[in-house]
């Protein structure tokens, strides 16, 4: 069996590589042979994997060290009823085995080979394949073979006690390395954003389809917006994969896209992007010169036809083609796929085709392709719906396709024509299962002359053999190699031969207009100056500056507004600076005299609450002086041993101005003074004011002080205050004026830059005062209450706008409802309210309850607890979301929540939630229903239920409920995603259905009735009717043009396969389709319009899932 294991020590074998000296080899090459003789092998095959491990000479391959890795292990095995301990001889390959990085992989085939040295006597022989990285750097057999058998000169395998070990390896270039992949193959790669390598894989197709380049960089750009202009981003792309030397990026692209970064980690189908993508380039195409270029390159002609066999007559239409989906499920190769697609049906029997005058005649129905296009994509159509596992898989089998292709069978009069000869440009390559993997693709970069295959493989591009590009992704199971089993061709590019100069046509600077040429210049000399900026980041730290203005400015809660600091000066300071020559330097910013101001550091800290050790909101206070090189007792001095963070606010205590006299700063002593900063509380204006800072004896009290106070706010001396401490904008303190400062309990912690908040003790009442200003203020929040948009995961029926205002947080949901219910105009009980997450502010899936709605309040409402507590300083406005109900909110519980279809008169669908009554019918259903649904305007205004699937394999209708049958059977059906219940409008001719007429379903299919698509439906009929007059009903149903609905094909479907196909000529028993004839309503007949989605993905399509969408 296979083994892994890592080793601690082992020796070198002294023997040299076959490929001569290491140094004078190519390091880099993509493959090489290594060898390594093991003598004295009796004594070797003794020993222990510990002490008797041998080692090759390395092998540079890929740029990594490859070596042969052989030691003895114990072998237990059963002989005669008991265990016997034999020997066994381990063989590995080794990657890159004394390397310390831990980011590195490389992957790798080997075939590993014990030489034989008798003649008549066959190598022995294995191989593997693995990813070789950090933690698994070697691998191999832990029992190649039996060491008795190596040790018996019977078997050939040892000479002179020796055996001789030889290990061919071929690896594909390294990720996590430098490996440079301009040096190495000529050409650069694209990162990956998370999960975009099959993206990076058809834009390197584009890229080498030269014609291609050439007409995108012609498509005009000059106004476009740089942030969602596809074109400009493509240019982008393509000017750097032509000029950089390094791997490009792809986050312009995607952004102008309009995907969000979690598109980026969506896996798409490379076969769906390509169309996407070239159907985008061709709109922002038309209008210019290279209008027609995509058209040009990639568009095919072919005919559809009817030929009969014993006349002359001939149906047949035209059809265009971008690119061909070619079924390879018991398929050998490329020309057999060919075959299929061409495939005559013949119509002979019960199916014969009505040729007009002739009648019925025996015919043969099939394709012919008119012209091929330049350049011919070929989708390979890996990915394909099992019946029988009820899934979509991926298809493995093995499938060839040449270099060479020649396609004149399949042409129309292609006998006659010239050679229709098609060169193999790109293979681009699929590695893993249906629900994801991994792309690379494989590009012949000289298609003039000799091949040059080169792999892409997201930013690391390699040299490749002819191998490796075609051969080794021909698909199939390999027993030695299992991982290989799953990597295949997923799309082939060929290129006509007689084409090749003009679509690889040379694309030089000249090509790239001047205006993209400086703008892209001018981008990456900014991206340069901002990488040399953020390289040089760790030398400096910014400073803000905060000066006592801006306080008397705020009348928030802390000091200052926190919106202001992008706002205020910065100063860019070296870190190495000392604290005089900070001094210095803002002395000579703010023209100060250096005495004449302290610097403080505004400190973010929280403080404990006494009772519960709850933290507080951070505060911002400036509580640490920076002092003088002469004031400091130790030899810290410098800015980064002061200042740790990179984005630091000071703040900047300026003596007052004294008119005239000398400017001196208040004294100050660390050891006892404080600063503490005041606010004064006006209950008259019920508003506090910034009434500037003093310095405090910490071994006095506040009364001491309260002359000082009293005169920075114009109070008369002997006016009565009362202090509070602002601890946090939570928490408010009452202190006592004559407690000595430095007493315990006297503050919450003593440390400049506390705040003390006063207001008149004659003007305090229990219904105003400072501290129900601060509580008040403090709960008071914006709020906006919007619809929950996707509540019951459906759209809304109805629209209002914003309710915007402030509301407290200690709200009851009653008070909330009714907020709102004022604010749209309904009855407060028809609100229902949602949770909201803590982590992302949008709402959950989980409504408040009754019981919620009589305890919680807004806080609970909102999860603002802990650390996503209400913070004010923020001024945030938060959302609350609701949903209008269509019944009181305490009915929910008693009701079924039921997600429903409707199809309009257009045969468009839309989904409403209903909530009908748990003991209710199917009427109770539709009665809720009526009230959203939107009735046609000269219709019948009677609705009916009807049960219908919703995924690719069972997109049809099955029946149309009774109206009697219970709402429980209904949600009962429905509570899976295959299939639905959908309401609609019953057509004035199906209101009543007489004996011999049949409600006869009708469903999309694409070739194969397991691909359904688009929005099934009933259709009346009547025993004895022609198709035609029945395909004339649906083409007006459906409101197809008849050019359109000619390439409709009509085809009774049984048992989700073709039972037949139809010519709307012919004369139908429609008896056959009744549905009582079948036990079950899967297996019921019904009547399939095969047609081409058009908007279908290859792997598979699925109505729910996320197509790719270019939005700009």
């Amino acid at each position: 069996t296979k083994e892994r294991k890592r080793f601690i020590s082992a020796s070198s074998d002294q023997g040299s590589p076959v490929s001569g000296d290491a140094e004078e080899d190519d390091p880099y090459k993509p493959e090489a042979t290594l060898h390594l003789d093991i003598d004295h092998f009796s004594d070797f095959s003794r020993g222990t994997s510990e002490t008797h491990q041998r080692l090759s000479r390395p092998v540079y391959v890929r740029g990594l060290p490859w070596r042969i890795l052989a030691m003895p292990r114990e072998q237990t095995r059963v002989n005669m009823d008991r265990r016997t301990n034999a020997r066994a001889f381990g063989f590995f390959l080794q990657c890159n085995g004394e390397a310390e990085a831990i980011s590195w992989s490389c992957t790798a085939s080997a075939v590993l080979i014990v030489l034989a040295q008798k003649s008549g006597i066959e190598n022995h022989v294995r191989r593997i394949n693995h990813t070789f990285y950090q933690k698994e750097n070697d691998w191999g057999y832990s029992q190649f073979l039996p060491c008795e058998t190596l040790l018996n000169p019977e078997n050939g395998f040892i000479k002179d006690d020796t055996i001789k070990l030889e290990v061919t390896v071929m690896a594909d270039a390294p990720h996590g390395v430098q490996w440079d992949s301009k040096k190495h193959a000529g050409f650069i790669g694209l990162k990956n954003q998370g999960a975009t390598c099959y993206m990076n894989s058809i834009l390197q197709t584009f890229f080498f389809t030269n014609m291609l380049r050439k007409a995108v960089y012609q498509m005009p750009t000059e106004n476009d917006d740089p942030e969602t202009s596809v074109a400009l981003a493509m240019q982008r792309v393509f000017y750097e994969l032509q000029k950089s030397d390094k791997p490009v990026g792809t986050k312009k692209l995607t952004k102008s896209f309009g995907w969000d970064s979690v598109e980026s980690f969506h896996q798409h189908d490379v076969q769906e992007l390509c169309r996407v993508l070239l159907d985008n380039l061709e709109n922002k195409m038309a209008g210019t010169k290279v209008k027609n270029t995509i058209p040009s390159l990639f568009e095919g002609k072919m005919k559809s036809y009817v030929r009969c066999k014993n006349v002359s007559f001939e149906s047949n239409r035209e059809e265009s083609f971008y690119d061909l989906q070619l079924n390879i499920k018991g398929k050998a190769n490329v020309m057999e796929s060919f075959d299929d697609y061409t495939a005559t049906e013949t119509l002979d029997g019960d199916n014969k085709y009505d040729a007009g005058e002739f009648g019925l005649q025996p015919a043969e129905k099939g394709v012919k392709f008119i012209s091929f296009p330049p350049v011919l994509h070929l989708q390979l159509m890996r990915f394909q719906y099992d019946a029988q596992q009820d899934a979509n898989v991926k298809i493995n089998d093995r499938f060839e396709f040449p270099a060479l292709l020649n396609l004149n069978k399949f042409v129309e009069d292609g006998d006659s024509k010239e050679p229709i000869d098609f060169v193999l440009h790109a293979v681009l390559v699929h590695s893993g299962d249906f629900h994801g993997g991994h792309y690379v693709v494989f590009i012949n970069t000289n298609m003039s002359g000799p091949a040059k295959w080169c792999k892409f493989d997201d930013d690391v591009v390699s040299r490749a053999s002819v191998r490796d590009a075609i051969d080794s992704n021909y698909g199939g199971d390999d027993p030695e190699l299992p991982g290989k089993s799953f990597t295949n061709a997923y799309m082939l590019v060929y290129i006509q031969k007689n084409r090749l100069n003009e679509v690889l046509c040379p694309v030089t600077e000249d090509d790239i207009p001047r205006h993209l040429r400086l703008r892209f210049e001018e981008e990456k000399s900014a991206d340069a100056k901002k990488k040399k900026e953020k390289m040089e980041a760790h030398l400096f730290t910014e400073v803000i500056v905060i000066l006592e203005e801006y306080m008397f400015d705020y009348n928030g809660f802390d000091l200052f507004d926190p919106k202001i600091l992008d706002d205020v000066q910065h100063l860019k300071v070296e870190k190495k600076m000392t604290i005089d020559q900070l001094y210095c330097l803002f002395a000579k910013e703010f023209h100060v005299e250096e005495d004449a101001f302290r610097l403080w550091q505004v400190q973010e800290n929280t403080v404990r609450d006494e009772r519960s050790n709850a933290p507080s909101l951070n505060r911002l206070r400036p509580s640490a002086l920076l002092k003088r090189d002469n004031e400091r007792a130790n030899a810290i001095n410098t800015v980064d041993a002061l200042l740790d963070s990179d984005r630091n606010i000071i703040f900047m205590e300026v003596a007052p101005d004294s008119g005239g006299s000398k400017i001196s700063l208040p004294a100050y002593n660390e050891a006892h003074d404080m600063m503490f900063f005041l606010k004064y509380y006006d209950g008259d204006q019920r508003q506090t004011f910034f009434s500037g800072h003093i310095m405090i004896n910490c071994k006095s009290t506040i009364r001491a002080h309260v002359p000082q106070i009293l005169e920075r706010v114009r109070l008369p001396l002997g006016t009565e205050l009362k202090f509070y401490e602002e601890i946090a904008p939570e928490r408010m303190r009452p202190l006592c004026i004559d407690d000595v400062l430095s007493q315990d309990h006297a503050l919450v912690e003593m440390i400049d830059g506390a705040i003390l908040v006063f207001e008149r003790a004659d003007k305090s009442s229990p219904e105003n005062n400072a501290h129900m200003y601060y509580t008040h203020k403090y709960n008071t929040m914006l709020v906006e209450a919007v619809q929950n948009p996707d509540g019951f995961g459906t759209p809304l029926t109805e629209r209002f706008a914003p309710v915007q205002g402030e509301i407290s947080q200690t709200w009851t949901m009653g008070q909330v409802m009714q907020w709102i219910a004022n604010g749209i105009g309904c009855p407060a009980d028809r609100i229902l309210l949602w949770k909201v997450s803590q982590y992302n502010e949008k709402p959950t899936t989980n409504h408040i309850n009754e019981h919620e709605m009589r305890v919680c309040s807004v806080k609970d409402l909102l999860g603002l607890t802990g650390p996503h507590r209400h913070d004010p300083r923020r001024q945030k406005r938060y959302r609350i979301y609701y949903t209008k109900m269509p019944i009181p909110v305490s009915d929910l519980e008693r009701r079924y929540k039921m997600r429903l279809q409707c199809m309009d008169e257009k045969m468009q669908i839309s989904e409403i939630t209903v909530f009908p009554p748990r003991n209710g019918t199917v009427q109770s259903i539709l009665s809720e229903a009526q009230r959203e649904f939107r009735f046609s305007q000269n219709g019948t205004k009677i609705l009916r239920l009807v049960y219908t699937g919703q995924v690719s394999h069972a997109l049809r209708v099955y029946q149309v409920f009774n109206s009697e049958l219970p709402a429980m059977e209904v949600y009962s059906k429905i509570g899976n995603s295959t299939y639905a219940a959908r309401v609609e409008e019953v057509p004035e001719d199906e209101l009543t259905v007489r004996a011999g007429e049949y409600l006869l379903p009708v469903a999309h299919f694409d070739k194969d009735p397991s691909r359904m698509f688009g929005v099934p439906f009933y259709i009346k009929v009547t025993n004895g009717e022609t198709l035609e007059s029945v395909s004339e009903r649906i083409r007006k149903k459906l409101d197809v043009s008849e050019k359109e609905f000619e390439k409709y094909k009509f085809a009774i479907i049984l048992n989700n396969r073709v039972s037949k196909y139809l010519d709307k000529e012919n004369v139908v028993n429609l008896n056959e389709l009744a549905q009582a004839h079948f036990t079950g309503l899967v297996s019921a007949p019904w009547l399939g319009l095969d047609h081409m989605n058009k908007s279908r993905g290859t792997r598979g399509s699925h109505t729910t899932e996320k197509a790719i969408v270019i939005h700009n």
